[in-house]
């Protein structure tokens, strides 16, 4: 089950889907209000949204466990789900994540307000009609096939699916306690994280990948792939080959007993 960052849709895991299928099952999914999904009521929080995920999994009558793969804050929303239900997940991989585990740094927390700032301007943007203008420009650099940039492009153009991706980035902050306060990522689950690092890692990208690295460092079956020379979306793109061979990974481990 691929889920994607903020303000991110189904669309950023298509050129993983297509690796990822070879090997077995494959689901990206946008969540309610974002990509091509309907809004749902009630609040945007990350428990919300791991409840929304077993929602679909049980529509689907998924009752086997999942790999769960988070990319940015989507790294989150598994972290919360396996928190919630480690019974029925298989393995975590989380691709340059938000985790719990930011809370511990100070310049994290103030790289995430800043974070929250831009997704308020988003909105705004959207408020004023001029998405339709920015979308391309900032789905370009995804590298996305043209068919996926297209879908991104429309989900990003449109004013309502901005505010969503807005108030679930809001909910970012207090979603860090709220996962923490259930334990984080359960070390029993087996984790690979995906972290891209530039070549001369400055002070910002040392302290995210210290707290980046923790779930694979405390799992009791862990996996760290430092993407050296990959920017924070290549890896669903031009270096999504570190995506699949976390996956095919886990799809070798024996199940949890």
């Amino acid at each position: 089950i691929l889920i994607a960052g903020a303000f991110g849709t189904s669309a950023d895991w298509d050129l993983v889907l297509d690796d990822l299928a070879r090997g077995g099952r494959a689901c990206a999914y946008d969540r309610a209000g974002t990509g091509a999904s309907p809004p749902a009521e009630g609040p945007r929080d990350v428990k919300a949204i791991a409840h929304e995920l077993a929602d679909l999994l049980d529509s689907l009558r998924e009752t086997a466990p999942v790999i769960l793969v988070g990319h940015s804050n989507g790294a989150l929303y598994a972290e919360a789900f396996a928190a919630l239900w480690p019974q029925r997940v298989a393995g975590l991989v989380f691709v340059n994540g938000v985790t719990s585990n930011d809370l511990a740094d100070p310049v994290l927390i103030a790289d995430l307000t800043h974070e929250r700032r831009l997704a308020d301007l988003a909105a705004d943007v959207g408020e004023m009609g001029l998405a339709p203008l920015a979308a391309p420009s900032v789905v370009g650099v995804e590298d996305l096939p043209p068919e996926a940039a297209r879908r991104k492009i429309a989900a990003l153009s449109r004013p309502r699916r901005l505010k969503v991706a807005r108030d679930e980035d809001r909910q970012i902050a207090p979603g860090l306690a709220a996962v923490a306060a259930l334990g984080g990522s359960p070390p029993q689950i087996p984790t690979v994280v995906i972290v891209s690092m530039p070549p001369t890692p400055g002070p910002l990208a040392r302290a995210w990948r210290a707290a980046e690295i923790v779930p694979a460092a405390k799992a009791s079956r862990g996996w760290v792939l430092d993407a050296v020379g990959a920017t924070h979306t290549s890896p669903l793109s031009r270096d999504r080959a570190y995506v699949a061979a976390a996956v095919n990974w886990l799809r070798s481990e024996k199940p949890l007993p």
